[in-house]
């Protein structure tokens, strides 16, 4: 959150003002120190799952609700993997939910191959939405041989797409909420594992260069009333976005000891193939991308 009071000295660096304090520590940092800060919660993140290689390929989803987040975190990315020498970078945008010209405008940049993916597939629910833009990020990442998939999502939003999962006793959902998933040769990565959105939110709002641009986020329906109620939850007990940890690697050893994995998308399931999946087929069947 921002500092509104007279700024004390950034906890990190002791140099410069501090200007933003995180709920989950209560550190009160720079602008720089904050964004060197996630820049290693991603390192870390990447490192202990093994979320990229070196002369690796990926593709990198922009988010139709938080598009500027999503440019805003595909700097910290490449930031992050600088040193792994990527051969190949993907990024993938759906019309019909954003503009997606207008992204590929801001971004600019000659080393991306930029996608702007015209979807038959259109929803209000995001977690619909999501299990669709994997879908078709995993059937281009198959075509072009790309093996990591990158989903900016963080780790309170993490936190309540699990929780949904356990709720309604949703394996699919659950497997959302995982930091990395394989669907055979392809990793479908969260590389924003232990990132709060708040973080990133300040960064993308005090930063120059996304000074003035408006873009158009999509807005989802709420249709879990449940996603309220946890958000004013962990707004107030922020420990617990870190304190679930154990909690979910003990749940995910229980789904993978009595469950199959979606041949599709690779989530946890009864079946071979999950609920989303069989209706996804529907609209790209002989799909040309």
């Amino acid at each position: 959150m921002y500092i509104k009071e007279k700024s004390p000295l950034c906890s990190s660096c002791k140099r410069r003002y501090a200007t933003f304090r995180r709920r989950t520590s209560g550190e009160r940092l720079c602008r720089l120190c904050l964004y060197n800060s996630v820049i290693k919660q991603v390192r870390k993140a990447i490192h202990y799952y093994k979320m990229i290689r070196k002369n690796s390929s990926i593709l990198f989803l922009i988010m139709v609700n938080k598009p500027l987040l999503s440019i805003m975190s595909l700097s910290i990315y490449e930031s992050a993997v600088k040193n792994f020498n990527i051969n190949n970078s993907v990024l993938l945008c759906f019309n019909k939910y954003l503009n997606c010209g207008n992204i590929k405008e801001i971004i600019k940049s000659g080393h991306y191959e930029f996608i702007e993916f015209e979807p038959h597939f259109i929803t209000n629910d995001f977690i619909e939405w999501l299990k669709y833009a994997e879908f078709i990020a995993i059937k281009i990442a198959k075509e072009s041989e790309i093996e990591f998939i990158v989903v900016p999502l963080y780790r309170d939003e993490l936190v309540i797409i699990s929780l949904l999962g356990m709720l309604s006793t949703s394996r699919t959902i659950f497997s959302e909420g995982l930091p990395i998933r394989n669907v055979g040769d392809i990793k479908i990565t969260r590389p924003f594992y232990y990132v709060v959105s708040d973080d990133v939110l300040y960064l993308t709002l005090t930063s120059k260069f996304m000074s003035g641009i408006d873009l158009n986020e999509y807005k989802f329906e709420e249709r879990y009333r449940f996603f309220k109620h946890i958000r004013n939850i962990l707004g107030n007990s922020p420990e617990l976005m870190y304190s679930s940890d154990k909690s979910a690697e003990l749940l995910q050893s229980y789904l993978m000891g009595y469950s199959k994995r979606c041949k599709y998308c690779g989530s946890y399931n009864i079946d071979d193939i999950c609920e989303y999946c069989k209706k996804f087929k529907e609209y790209i069947h002989d799909m040309y991308i």
